[in-house]
Order: structure tokens, then C-alpha cells, then sequence
């Protein structure tokens, strides 16, 4: 089974008040401000797994800063994945700088959710490592639900969502806090699967995963490669970004050179057994 894990989407009302939401949040703003930025709904979302021959995806949506937008987007991210449940695994928005933030978060769990993310903390304004990560945390090994977690490269170009993510050495630290906890560095966890050399950090963060999203745009074609040499085919997550990426694409980039092993875990099976 393939399956894209990491994908994003937004319901039809939220695309169309795009500037109204971007003049109330800047982190949307940073990114979806620009008209010409990519926003999708469900249906555009399963044309393209229909299209490229993939058979389903994990869907989530953005770090709203305000109540309005994470209640509005949860509920259409879970009636879409119920709708397709086959198709559309929903991870759900949260904001653990909001007051009551816990009960939508245990509303989504109840309504399907499988997790949380793409988590943002640093433009919502809370502390991954202070009480509300570790509140997040608790909450989501409980549940035996994952955690997504934007990943920001300290170094090279910039670019519109580059910041409000993890760096590696965050990374690292939050997922050894919680080491019961799945959680995904998303975009290469930024650089942190390097440290995975070190011994000891391997045997702190059992269940860090990483995924491809948008790899194209900021690695070079070997990266892949050596990701799978350092951490193992077992940790790596087959991910587009769509609609930033075509999953089509991203697929063919990222299995170039695997053995028929590594690539059919990374092209589906870690997914379908870690976060689906």
C-alpha cells in the first residue's frame, strides 16, 4: 500500500476568507497570504493520489492561532476522512496556547483523528518543552495517537513556513522526553537523523520517524539515500507536501536507488503501521 504522509488541506470556506485569516494570523499569512500559494480541499487531494497511483494519504491541515479556524478545519478534516476512510487518515489542528485546548483536541481523537500536526509551536506561542508539550504528549500517548512536528533547517535559503517548526537539537530533546510517543520530524527533521549516529541518541528516540515532504525543494537527489544508510528504511516516511508537491513525483524522487525492501517500507508500510 502507498501512502503519502503528509498532505494538507483546507475546507472551501477557509480558501475563500484567506485574507480575512491572514489579517488575523501571521503564521497562515507567512504562507498562505499569497494568493498564488497553493490551498486544497479534499477533492483535489484524492484526484492526485488517483492520478499517480497512490492509495491513500495522511491529511492535515495548518497551525491557526485562533479557536474559530481549529474547530473549523478539525471538523471538515474528519468528515472528509469518514467519508473516505481508506483515503483520508486525518491528523488534527491543535493550539496548546489556548485556553480548553485539550477537550477539541480529545473531541478530534474521539471523531477519528490518528494525531496531531503539522505542529507549529513557535507561531502559536507555546513551549514543546515546557507544560503544554508535555500535557500534548501525555495526551497523545494515551490515545496511541502520533505527533507531527514541523522541522526547521537552521542554515541555508529562506522561505515563506521555514520558521515555527523544531530545530534538530529541539527535536531530539522533545521526542527523548516522550520516547513512548510516535512522532514525526517532517521535512528530514531538518537534519536531526544525523544524530541518530550517536548511540545513545538512537536508543533515546525509539519512535522518531521522518518524513520527505517537499525534499525536493531544499535536498539534493543522494539525501534520501544516506537518510536510510544513517537512521534505517524503518524510520523514513514517503511524504509530497502536497499541495506543495505532486505525490506522483515525490514518490519517483524518493525510492530512486532503494532495494525493493527499503522502498516498499517507506513507500507505505511504515505509515500503515505507525500512523494509520
Amino acid at each position: 500500500m502507498t501512502i503519502d504522509a503528509h498532505t494538507h488541506l483546507f475546507p472551501p470556506s477557509q480558501a475563500q476568507a484567506r485574507d480575512a485569516i491572514a489579517s488575523r494570523d501571521a503564521g497562515f499569512a507567512e504562507i498562505y497570504g499569497d494568493p498564488n500559494a497553493a490551498i486544497a480541499d479534499a477533492p483535489a487531494l484524492l484526484t492526485a493520489l488517483r492520478e499517480d497511483g497512490i492509495e491513500a494519504a495522511i491529511a492535515a491541515g495548518f497551525a491557526f492561532a485562533d479557536d474559530r479556524e481549529v474547530a473549523e478545519q478539525n471538523e471538515y478534516l474528519l468528515g472528509v476522512a469518514a467519508e473516505t476512510p481508506r483515503a483520508i487518515v486525518p491528523f488534527a489542528t491543535v493550539n496548546p496556547a489556548l485556553a480548553g485546548w485539550e477537550g477539541e483536541a480529545e473531541r478530534a481523537l474521539a471523531q477519528g483523528a490518528r494525531g496531531f500536526g503539522e505542529l507549529r509551536p513557535g507561531t502559536q506561542g507555546w513551549d514543546p518543552l515546557g507544560e503544554a508539550g508535555r500535557r500534548l504528549a501525555a495526551l497523545a500517548g494515551e490515545a496511541g495517537a502520533a505527533l507531527i512536528w514541523h522541522s526547521s533547517e537552521p542554515v541555508g535559503h529562506r522561505y515563506p513556513g521555514k520558521d515555527g517548526g523544531l530545530s534538530p537539537a529541539e527535536l531530539i530533546e522533545v521526542a527523548t522526553a516522550a520516547p513512548e510517543v510516535t512522532m514525526v520530524g517532517a521535512h528530514l527533521g531538518a537534519g536531526a537523523s544525523f544524530y541518530l549516529s550517536m548511540p545513545e541518541v538512537r536508543a533515546a528516540v525509539p519512535n522518531l520517524l521522518f518524513d520527505t515532504a517537499a525534499t525536493s525543494l531544499l535536498y539534493d537527489s543522494g539525501t534520501i539515500a544516506r537518510l536510510v544508510a544513517t537512521a534505517g528504511a524503518e524510520r523514513v516516511l514517503f511524504a509530497s507536501d502536497f499541495p506543495l508537491r505532486r505525490p506522483g513525483a515525490e514518490l519517483k524522487r524518493t525510492l530512486e536507488g532503494l532495494d525493493a525492501g527499503d522502498a516498499k517500507a517507506i513507500a507505505g508500510e511504515n505509515a500503515r503501521r505507525r500512523l494509520c
